[in-house]
């Protein structure tokens, strides 16, 4: 910024100094003034311009980065629900098993009370 005002500051004693008569000086003056206008607003356009690509740029990665994060829950809850069923059915079987094996062991003790 301060570059920016030393710069303006040389231009504006440049001019004052120039052998040129009043309205000539506040011509040259107005003419500068309105270029670096159009310079700063040309300037401001483009950094605009930038900003809002990289802004769409963040929105379009933080978007993949969300689909990716939604994929992978769908995967891990697809897996969980699997072995939540390979759980269950584990479960199921060992109280079958268990089941048989009391049946068993009463048949077993009503056999073996049957022969005393």
């Amino acid at each position: 910024m301060s570059f920016l005002r030393g710069v303006l500051a040389g231009l504006a004693i440049g001019y004052l100094t120039a052998p040129r008569s009043g309205k000539e000086t506040r011509e040259k003056l107005t003419k500068t003034v309105d270029d670096l206008q159009q310079q700063w607003e040309e300037g401001v356009d483009q950094v605009k311009a930038q900003v809002d690509r990289l802004v769409g740029n963040a929105q379009n990665q933080a978007n993949q980065y969300a689909n990716q994060a939604d994929k992978k829950f769908d995967q891990y809850k697809s897996e969980a629900n699997v072995k939540k069923e390979q759980a269950k059915t584990a479960y199921n079987n060992k109280v079958d098993d268990a089941a048989d094996a009391t049946r068993s062991g009463i048949t077993n003790v009503e056999d073996a009370l049957k022969l005393n």
